[in-house]
């Protein structure tokens, strides 16, 4: 365990929800800036032009950071010396600092920050920084995570109703009794109990595939796979190991449109079927 994370109370470790820690909702490949306070306001400015930057944490001569240089407290500082001749581009940035807001690298943001306050804060410690998180960045990975909860839960709803619609309850405990279940291991009797691992085995498992072929048209270790893959992307998605990209939303996606594009195919098959057999 890290320094950092031995500092974070208990209660804000690991909880699962939609607000990931603070470390998972950092911008990937961010370099975070940092100027020591002697730097004139006025190179700050512009470092911080350059870069798009709102901010920029200050650090001492040992490089801890002691505050932080904004527009905000630069600007505040300004109206200080409106009746006065001193040029506020010309201080030290320690001149016209704000306190810095620090958040551990684990702790769940919705539990300990509150962005009516504030527009960022800083992930990490003041002698060890991970990065800047701004209010806009956690909007965006938010909706991220938030793309990726929703097509999981449509694709678990998709799978739940292509096995019905293919055997019916009435059929659901064969395939179960078909499926490899580990020694000790608790085997679901409802759909609504399953694993996502475990709705893979039920289906791609060789004894269950001969009725499930005719839906997906395809070889049972391609299926398989897609399924693994999801898979992977869903743990992924629920632990919070890393940020969604729109790669990922986009395999979800297209593997959410497959089963239903499955479905109905399925569905108007049987129906032609059952409208050609005699009464």
């Amino acid at each position: 365990m890290s320094e950092v994370d031995a500092k974070v109370p208990a209660k804000f470790k690991r909880r699962p929800g939609p607000f990931g820690p603070a470390w998972a909702l950092l911008p990937q490949g961010q370099e975070p800036l940092t100027l020591e306070d002697k730097t004139p306001a006025s190179d700050a400015i512009e470092r911080m032009v350059d870069n798009g930057f709102s901010q920029v944490p200050v650090t001492n001569r040992e490089g801890r950071i002691i505050g932080v240089f904004s527009w905000q407290s630069f600007g505040k500082r300004v109206t200080d010396f409106r009746s006065s001749k001193i040029k506020a581009t010309e201080l030290p940035i320690r001149e016209a600092m704000e306190p810095a807001r620090f958040i551990g690298r684990e702790v769940y943001i919705d539990t300990e920050t509150d962005w009516n306050n504030v527009d960022y804060v800083l992930v990490g410690e003041d002698e060890n920084l991970l990065g800047i998180l701004c209010i806009a960045d956690v909007f965006g990975r938010l909706n991220d995570f938030a793309e990726a909860f929703v097509l999981l839960y449509e694709i678990e709803h998709e799978i739940r109703d292509l096995i019905i619609d293919v055997v019916g309850q009435a059929g659901l405990p064969g395939l179960i009794g078909n499926m490899h279940t580990p020694p000790n291991a608790k085997t679901p009797q409802l759909l609504e109990e399953f694993t996502f691992s475990q709705y893979k085995s039920l289906i791609c498992t060789k004894t269950n595939w001969p009725t499930f072929e005719p839906v997906f048209d395809s070889v049972r270790e391609l299926v398989d796979a897609d399924f693994g893959d999801v898979n992977e992307l869903r743990n992924i998605v629920f632990h919070f190991r890393r940020g969604i990209t729109p790669k990922d939303t986009d395999r979800l996606r297209r593997f959410r449109d497959r089963l239903r594009y499955n479905r109905e195919l399925f569905a108007r098959e049987r129906a032609i079927v059952d409208k050609e057999m005699p009464e």
